[in-house]
């Protein structure tokens, strides 16, 4: 049961909503799996600008209340994707963070794990789903323990022009070759994610998205993601799309 403290604070952010929230553009239609994606660093929701972390903010210039913009983001879409800044930068996941979202909807998280047991500890704290990426997982062991121990971890393939891996293996791999492995571990889902096009614009990989989707795993584009190119991720074969948060709120200060 939530402590009376709890409850004291979501009253508060209740009220603080209707007064101060940035209003929210519609859910795309459509048959993608649009799932919304915030970064949340030092429990502020942030955007990249010019390769720098830069913090969102209501209208009154204060910054967002991470589970309170997650509550009203889940009113419209079935769930949401949360990136621990602190988790993938310091390997200290926000486990606090992931057990106040969890408790509000369908959470799936990227905690920039390196280790197969922490997604364990990632889902017992209330997430639904935990992405392994190759930027920061510690090779294709880690990768086979952890869909072992659970089938709500994901395969996660970041990118940057190739393939980006924190185990020296990985970096030497092709995208197709990290989702065949990821086809024979039986990993249920595979993330795709250009970290290119979260600090500038460029077109979508639409090669290696389409290559991708041609594969056994539903996978979802990420990586700077707008409502722009929901269209062509669609288009492209793949089940879903990340899209970030600066395309669901009418305006990003």
């Amino acid at each position: 049961m939530p402590s009376q403290a709890a409850k004291a604070r979501r009253l508060q952010s209740i009220i603080y909503a209707i007064a101060h929230f940035r209003p929210m553009k519609p859910r795309p239609k459509g048959d993608l799996d649009v799932v919304p994606t915030m970064s949340v660093r030092d429990g502020e929701v942030v955007i990249v600008r010019d390769r720098k972390y830069e913090r969102l903010e209501d209208e009154d210039g204060k910054a967002l209340d991470p589970a309170l913009f997650a509550e009203q983001v889940l009113k419209q879409y079935p769930r949401i994707m949360v990136v621990d800044i602190n988790g993938i930068e310091s390997n200290r996941p926000q486990v606090g963070l992931v057990q106040e979202l969890g408790a509000l909807g369908e959470v799936w998280v990227d905690a920039g794990l390196r280790h197969a047991e922490s997604a364990i500890d990632i889902l017992v704290a209330g997430a639904s789903g935990v992405v392994l990426c190759t930027k920061n997982i510690a090779g294709v062991d880690q990768l086979a323990a952890a869909v072992e121990m659970s089938d709500s971890v994901f395969l996660g393939i970041d990118y940057d022009g190739a393939v980006v891996g924190e185990d020296e293996q990985f970096r030497h791999m092709s995208p197709k070759s990290l989702r065949d492995i990821g086809s024979n571990l039986k990993f249920p889902k595979l993330f795709f994610t250009d970290l290119g096009r979260s600090s500038r614009k460029k077109p979508l990989e639409a090669d290696i998205i389409r290559e991708l989707a041609a594969g056994p795993m539903p996978v979802y584009v990420g990586g700077g993601v707008m409502e722009a190119d929901l269209e062509e991720i669609g288009k492209l074969g793949a089940a879903g799309a990340l899209l970030s948060v600066v395309s669901i709120v009418t305006e990003a200060k």
